[in-house]
């Protein structure tokens, strides 16, 4: 299937296309909208509104771009709550937890990418940067993992060192101590 490089939506001017994207994500109606609205927009509504204001869009091209818009805002709203989520989270397993929802997020980005037909500029930007921040997580989940890592080994080896001077152990055997149980490579 080839991949078209504009739809129809791709060439609206900016504050319909901001219109469209409010109808579809909030289910917010515009404030010019002709005639009596109740409930949520439908896809007929936004036809409707497009034509209204000068321009003719189909009805599939809308259900295309409500299928994209609310990705990416499901997208931006998973984010939000496990960057809030995690912000709060501390301990052993807040870099693990936070590495797996990044990576989560970045599948899901990925997923979106593969199956959708129409992107914007726009919408590869934002899913570009959904990964790119995802990615950052990890990478900074597994910094922190190595530093706690490095502080515990470094803890095991004072009290290593400690206790055999303690008890008077040799050397050696503390070097094999070190090495064989803790890691620690002195």
């Amino acid at each position: 299937m080839a991949r078209r490089v504009h739809s129809s939506i791709d060439k609206l001017p900016a504050a319909l296309w901001d219109a469209l994207t409010r109808m579809v994500v909030d289910n917010e109606w515009p404030s010019d909208f002709p005639g009596e609205h109740d409930g949520n927009p439908r896809y007929e509504d936004m036809v409707a509104y497009c034509v209204c204001q000068g321009y003719s869009v189909s009805k599939s091209a809308i259900g295309r771009f409500a299928m994209q818009m609310r990705t990416i805002s499901r997208m931006k709203s998973a984010g939000l709550i496990a960057r809030e989520t995690m912000a709060g989270l501390t301990g052993e397993d807040a870099p693990k937890t936070q590495k797996a929802a990044a990576e989560m997020a970045t599948a899901l980005a990925l997923e979106f990418m593969a199956n959708s037909d129409d992107f914007t500029s726009r919408q590869i930007k934002e899913v570009c940067q959904a990964i790119r921040d995802c990615a950052q997580v990890s990478i900074k989940a597994d910094q922190y993992i190595r530093e706690q890592v490095k502080t515990k080994a470094e803890k095991a080896d004072k009290a290593i060192a400690s206790l055999g001077k303690k008890k008077k152990i040799d050397p050696e055997v503390l070097k094999q101590i070190r090495e064989e149980v803790y890691g620690i490579i002195s």
